[in-house]
């Protein structure tokens, strides 16, 4: 894989008038470029639009106006070619072994793959996520993290060029979270692929980055951009470091008020 740019350009999201009630502007306007090869990550209050900026550059979700280009490509309506994308939930067939699950996609696409590239791409995919050992398991005999793994593997043999995830550790420990970061940090420096995660931890978001983006509440614009001074052969080592820790505080100095302001939105909504 090589990592692609990205832009988006004066993106914003407005949903329209439900049973009378007001639209809702839910984003932007936003731009920002991401580099070729780049880990970059959007941090932000509940209800701000990320996950809403993660569908429109997905092409999940059409915006309301702006602009997205992926390498040469603009977005519009689909998925790009080239493009991959890992959710939260767990979508993973519990019918199907782990070797099952990662070839699905590959066997079920439009393009047609030999038989021998599938087992070589599926076979290379197990080993970056380290599952050798469970490749005839089912999902039930997984741990959460192992059928994580199992997610980001099921998208890296699609050999992406651009990988977007929506908050793909949510729902594990912090110290599983950690050790996971660690796994997705060894495949984004073997892929070489753009990175875009969006995330709620603030620490998740500082260990795994190359840049932080944070949101305002909503609508969600760009309040400030963080960089990070670690090496690309960066490790979870890191969080014991005094300059972890004053940027994740510099992080939540940023945020904290845009957090208060969510809530209080929240609040008038109910």
């Amino acid at each position: 894989m090589n990592g692609v740019h990205v832009t988006v350009s004066d993106l914003t999201r407005t949903f329209e008038s439900v049973h009378g009630q007001q639209p809702v502007h839910a984003l932007g306007p936003v731009s920002f470029d991401i580099n070729p090869g780049e880990f970059l990550s959007v941090v932000g209050p509940s209800g701000c639009g990320k996950s809403t900026l993660m569908e429109c550059i997905a092409g999940l979700t059409t915006p309301t106006s702006g602009s997205i280009v992926v390498g040469d490509v603009t977005v519009s309506g689909e998925v790009p070619a080239g493009v991959g994308v890992v959710f939260q939930e767990n979508a993973a067939f519990p019918w199907l072994t782990v070797n099952e699950n990662i070839s699905f996609g590959l066997k079920h696409s439009n393009v047609s793959l030999p038989a021998n590239e599938i087992r070589t791409r599926v076979d290379e995919a197990i080993e970056l996520i380290g599952l050798q050992a469970f490749k005839s398991h089912y999902p039930s005999q997984l741990s959460g993290g192992m059928r994580q793994r199992v997610a980001i593997a099921r998208t890296l043999v699609t050999k992406p060029d651009f990988i977007l995830m929506d908050e793909p550790f949510g729902a594990l420990d912090p110290q599983t979270r950690l050790l996971m970061g660690d796994e997705l940090l060894k495949i984004w420096r073997a892929s070489g692929a753009t990175v875009f995660l969006i995330t709620h931890s603030l620490e998740e978001a500082v260990l795994l980055s190359d840049r932080v983006l944070a949101m305002t509440a909503r609508p969600g614009k760009i309040k400030t951009e963080i960089k990070t001074p670690w090496s690309k052969d960066r490790t979870s080592d890191i969080s014991s470091s005094p300059q972890f820790g004053q940027l994740v505080s510099e992080l939540w100095g940023v945020m904290r008020e845009e957090s208060k302001i969510a809530m209080a939105q929240s609040e008038r909504i109910a």
